[in-house]
Formats: structure tokens, C-alpha cells, sequence
């Protein structure tokens, strides 16, 4: 039998979106999570259902394994610097049995996968990503890390996402193009050329702004 700590896996956040999280997993196996971290700050008036741990040593008598729940990306790549200092190893994928992975598909540890998601024929998906419900990645597509892909959006065949792109609900990204990283995609955005880095992409036709607004 394992010892506390040598196998839990730690939710990484005390907002809205590690709540959902926590009930998107739990939901399928209340075992999925041993503990919450959030940062001191951020401790106040947290309403979760796990313990609530601020100090990663702590944590580290608690868990083994880490994923992510917060929303910002440089929230996300700032913390993973420190967990994995603290010696905590990102999860392997955690992936809905209600999604559909095609078995030439490669999911990178942390990645999170939720209801009804679709991942095509050798789909190469990076660290640290998030693909929220009834999210479609075509074929071919390639994310770096620390991508959040929001419910809804469609991804065509052999698209490319490098780090820290976020796409919000139901946005489109067309076949073949390349998203910048820290590109931001608006709601409903539909992108039919490739997004520079560090832009944002708003309606449809995109149309592109320099510097992202989020």
C-alpha cells in the first residue's frame, strides 16, 4: 500500500475553474484528488472540497503528482516551476470516459480532458493542456504547453498551437494554420489565417489586435 503522499494527486487552485475541475473528476472517480494548493493569498473564503494546503512541503507529504487549475497561463507556467521544484511531477493525462482519444494520439503529463472531447490521428498535445467539454481537434494538430482550449471549440486537421494560446468557447481555427504563442482567440472567433503571437483574434472573419487583452 502505498504511503500519503507517494501516489495523491494535488489540484493546483481554489477558483471557479478548480472547482469544476474538482467536480468534473471527482464525478467519475472521488479518488482522483488528495489534496487542493492555492497560494496564501488566495486561501481566504475558498469554498472546495479537498483539503486546502498554502505551503508546498506540505503538499508534498500529500501528493506525488500535480494538475492544474487555474486559468491564467502565466499563472499556470510561473506555479508548475515551483511545484516541480518542490519535486511534485505533473499528473499523467486525466482524460473523461465520455471523451474519444484516437490510440495515435500522444497526450503529455498534466494534460486534463473533459466530456465528449475528440482527439484525431496523431494529435500531439503538450504539457500542461486543458481541453474542456466537447472540445474537436482534428487530425495532425500539434499544442505546445499550457494551452486551454474553452468548451466548444473545433480545431481542423493539422493546425499548430504553440505555448499559452487560449481559445475561448466555440471559436474555430481552419486547417493548416498556426497560432502564436500567448495568442488569445475570443469567443466565437473564427480564425482562417494563421494569429501572430501575442495577439488576439475576434470574430468571423478574425480580425487581429496586437497585444492579447486578458
Amino acid at each position: 500500500m502505498s504511503k500519503p503522499g507517494e501516489s495523491g494527486i494535488a489540484l493546483i487552485g481554489a477558483g471557479a475553474l478548480a472547482q469544476e475541475l474538482l467536480e468534473l473528476f471527482s464525478a467519475a472517480d472521488a479518488r482522483f484528488f488528495s489534496a487542493c494548493y492555492a497560494e496564501p493569498e488566495f486561501t481566504t473564503g475558498a469554498r472546495i472540497g479537498l483539503p486546502l494546503i498554502s505551503d508546498l512541503s506540505a503538499l508534498r507529504k500529500k501528493a506525488r503528482y500535480f494538475v492544474l487549475g487555474l486559468a491564467a497561463p502565466q499563472d499556470r507556467v510561473r506555479i508548475t516551476y515551483q511545484l516541480t521544484a518542490a519535486g511534485l511531477e505533473p499528473a499523467h493525462p486525466l482524460i473523461m470516459p465520455t471523451a474519444i482519444v484516437s490510440p495515435t494520439a500522444s497526450l503529455a503529463p498534466g494534460t486534463l480532458i473533459g466530456h465528449g472531447v475528440q482527439v484525431g490521428s496523431r494529435c500531439r498535445i503538450g504539457a500542461h493542456n486543458l481541453l474542456m467539454h466537447h472540445v474537436v481537434f482534428g487530425h495532425d494538430t500539434t499544442t505546445g504547453e499550457h494551452v486551454i482550449l474553452n468548451s466548444g471549440v473545433y480545431v481542423a486537421g493539422y493546425v499548430t498551437l504553440h505555448d499559452k494560446v487560449v481559445i475561448n468557447a466555440n471559436a474555430t481555427l481552419t486547417k493548416g494554420i498556426v497560432v502564436g504563442e500567448n495568442a488569445f482567440i475570443a469567443p466565437g472567433a473564427v480564425c482562417f489565417r494563421s494569429v501572430p503571437e501575442s495577439a488576439t483574434a475576434v470574430g468571423n472573419p478574425a480580425r487581429f489586435f496586437a497585444g492579447s487583452t486578458r
